[in-house]
């Protein structure tokens, strides 16, 4: 029987009491820059996105018989208004199997991977870019891409621990109306989200901006939103037409979904706001100096922060208009990665030039926690939610450590070595493990899930994606 997870809020709601005593601290807040656009041409009003006429309609899942089964756990806590959840059904499409690479003992974790079940066509290269989500059930989801411009598309694919499987379960062009030869998606690279009622956002991403063109069903990146009983995908909205979303976070106890929209000509970009409640576009603002567009950070009590440059952030407050400066100092130049917060409110992130890691804590005073060993894309609180794990060297180079999987105190900046996986991937599957942009971590079953980029021993690090599994102790 899967494993279902109570979700509450209530942990949230403290952090957030705490939060709300602050002067402006984590309610004020500057994201990372990035592509965008003037503020005169902000590409004109969202657009919601049809769905192909020709896109059958999904079947309606099944429940499963529970005849001899012992009395389910209790559903996992949903908002006020969320309708009926509907049974869960195992998803449909071409699996893979996870395989042991070390079944651990004498203080090493047991580690398991399998790599993506991709399509057989080409990609330019395969390849991930966007955080994955450990959903309320224990399922890990995730999300690859072909790279390409044209054509481009990218896949969802859900892990089950308890059967080492992995599964694709859909993708982008079959749920958008678009022509064949037009621009396409061929990257997520923002991160999955968990909405209030269970359901999960995400947003494409064009797979290159070299001779980009819109027209003919791409008219800019999409917000679509995931069922999770019947694994259906929905386009929603374009936010902001003609622009990229390279980020996106969110906020269910409040219901918004956080995101930066840039533009494939200037690198400048906006940031905008959606109703999850609705699916509408409720803000899209711009700020001076907004830079990265790679992370917004979101604390306790929903506030969304993106960086605006000069170690400098800007805030959205939920119930606001607009983003306001924020009294916090980063020791990087701009935000690459963030945690959820902590069950104190506590929030841990990355900045770049100079990659290193900071915590902001409740009472609103960042900490600087030293150096990364290494470009830092994704990092996922521990399972105890007093420190936090991360692999170094996103960008294809961390196999020159190791490809380690690193767990650092959040008092001390102390890091500790989990596992060194990249003779790991070698050995099992021939493959250099080069580099994550999302690591997740299941805190009840101390599980770590990293989705890595990979490529053949010795000569790439990039054309195949693996899903590391490591038990941690």
């Amino acid at each position: 029987m899967r494993r279902v997870r109570t979700r509450s809020f209530a942990a949230v709601a403290a952090a957030a009491v705490l939060l709300a005593g602050c002067s402006p601290s984590l309610g004020d807040g500057d994201g990372p820059g990035g592509d965008g656009a003037d503020s005169t041409e902000a590409g004109g009003d969202a657009v919601a996105v049809p769905r192909p006429e020709e896109a059958p309609p999904a079947e309606d899942p099944q429940p499963e018989s529970t005849e001899q089964d012992p009395p389910s756990p209790p559903e996992p806590m949903r908002a006020e208004g969320c309708p009926a959840p509907e049974p869960m059904s195992d998803p449909d499409g071409p699996q893979a199997q996870a395989r042991v690479l070390d079944r651990g003992g004498d203080g090493r974790p047991r580690v398991e991977a399998v790599v993506y079940p991709r399509p057989d066509h080409e990609g330019s290269p395969w390849s991930h870019w966007g955080q994955g989500l450990v959903l309320d059930d224990g399922r890990y989801w995730s999300a690859i891409g072909d790279h390409l411009g044209p054509d481009g598309n990218s896949y969802f694919f859900a892990y089950d621990h308890e059967s080492s499987t992995l599964t694709r379960f859909g993708d982008v062009l079959s749920n958008v109306e678009h022509q064949p030869g037009a621009w396409g998606f061929g990257k997520v690279h923002g991160q999955l989200v968990q909405g209030p009622c269970g359901e999960v956002w995400a947003s494409t991403y064009w797979g290159t901006r070299r001779g980009l063109t819109f027209s003919d069903g791409y008219e800019g990146d999409v917000i679509l939103r995931l069922d999770l009983a019947s694994h259906e995908i929905e386009p929603v909205v374009t936010p902001v037409p003609r622009r990229g979303i390279p980020s996106l976070a969110g906020a269910p106890q409040v219901g918004l979904l956080y995101g930066e929209a840039v533009d494939p000509d200037t690198d400048e970009g906006r940031f905008f706001v959606v109703d999850m409640g609705s699916g509408e576009v409720i803000l899209d603002d711009e700020v001076e100096g907004h830079t990265g567009f790679r992370n917004i950070l979101v604390a306790a009590d929903g506030s969304a922060y993106i960086a605006v440059g000069d170690h400098r952030l800007a805030a959205f407050r939920p119930g606001s208009e607009s983003l306001e400066p924020a009294d916090l100092r980063l020791p990087g130049e701009w935000l690459r990665a963030s945690t959820e917060p902590a069950a104190d409110g506590t929030v841990y992130g990355a900045t770049r030039n100079p990659d290193r890691f900071f915590s902001v804590t409740p009472d609103g005073s960042v900490q600087d926690l030293g150096d990364a060993r290494g470009y830092t894309a994704s990092m996922a609180l521990s399972p105890d939610g007093d420190g936090f794990l991360y692999v170094p060297g996103a960008h294809g180079n961390s196999w020159e450590q190791g490809t380690p999987l690193l767990w650092v105190d959040g008092a001390t900046g102390e890091h500790r070595t989990v596992v060194e996986l990249h003779d790991l991937g070698v050995e099992a599957f021939d493959l250099r493990l080069g580099g994550t942009y999302s690591i997740a971590v299941d805190a009840d079953e101390r599980v770590a899930y990293i989705t890595m980029n990979a490529g053949e021993a010795g000569e790439a690090s990039f054309g195949e994606v693996v899903l590391v599994i490591v038990e941690l102790p």
